[in-house]
């Protein structure tokens, strides 16, 4: 058996073992989303993201960041998916014939699907990073206390013929400095802080039940053209990899 057959062989039978999860997968997608982004309307996400940025305006918001989390897991969880699928069926595409083409053309229109897809979800997958590089430079702009250190330090030594006269003495100090702006326009950027917070949580459940359907739609067309994707040419056809 070449490389190749064995990676075809192993592939189908990842492909069948990812058909058989799904119920599991599905049930993922709903605990994920009962559970870091239970229905709640932005109004009240954004005066409970107000009062603790209030109380402290440099903190962490780690209910958000753990559903942030939960939600980039799915989405990687699904493009390996994916991919994985797209795998299987470069591998089914069969010898390049004239003639009894129709399965392959099935295969060509879910393999673009599925690329389509994951694009779609690689892109929602880097919007995340942009939601941190935003987040630190709002709060870099909350002008709050900065502490400055400086260290000076200074050194002196005196040379005489003998040894035992020489004499060297350093020193060293530390002054620290507390820089406190006062911005009027404080209360603002904590709002504005807190609708970039709302935004980005909206955003990822709005992504995350986008990245569902997706799944969904990629699951039906395998499974609703898993005959024509494993064997394009029908039972009589090559089924020998290669160009149709």
């Amino acid at each position: 058996m070449t490389s190749i057959k064995a990676i075809k062989q192993s592939t189908t039978k990842q492909v069948d073992a990812l058909i058989s999860s799904v119920p599991t997968i599905l049930a993922s997608f709903d605990s994920t989303l009962s559970t870091h982004f239970a229905s709640v309307s932005p109004s009240d996400l954004e005066k409970a993201y107000t009062e603790t940025l209030s109380a402290s305006p440099d903190a962490i918001n780690t209910p958000l960041i753990s559903s942030l989390s939960a939600y980039k897991d799915l989405l990687s969880q699904t493009i390996d998916n994916i991919q994985l699928l797209e795998r299987f069926i470069m591998l089914h595409i069969p010898p390049m014939e004239d003639g009894n083409n129709f399965g392959v053309s099935v295969q060509m229109t879910v393999g673009k699907a599925l690329k389509d897809t994951r694009e779609s979800l690689l892109k929602k997958m880097s919007s995340l990073l942009a939601y941190y590089n935003s987040r630190a430079d709002a709060v870099d702009k909350l002008s709050l206390e900065k502490k400055t250190c400086s260290t000076s330090s200074a050194s002196s030594k005196t040379e005489s013929t003998k040894e035992e006269d020489k004499k060297e003495s350093s020193s060293s100090s530390t002054d620290e400095k507390i820089i406190k702006v006062e911005d009027k326009g404080y209360p603002f950027r904590i709002m504005a802080l807190a609708a970039l917070d709302v935004d980005a949580f909206m955003s990822a459940k709005s992504g995350l039940v986008d990245c569902f359907n997706d799944f969904l739609m990629v699951m039906d067309n395998v499974e609703k053209n898993q005959s024509k994707l494993t064997r394009p040419k029908g039972e009589s056809g090559s089924n020998n990899m290669g160009m149709y």
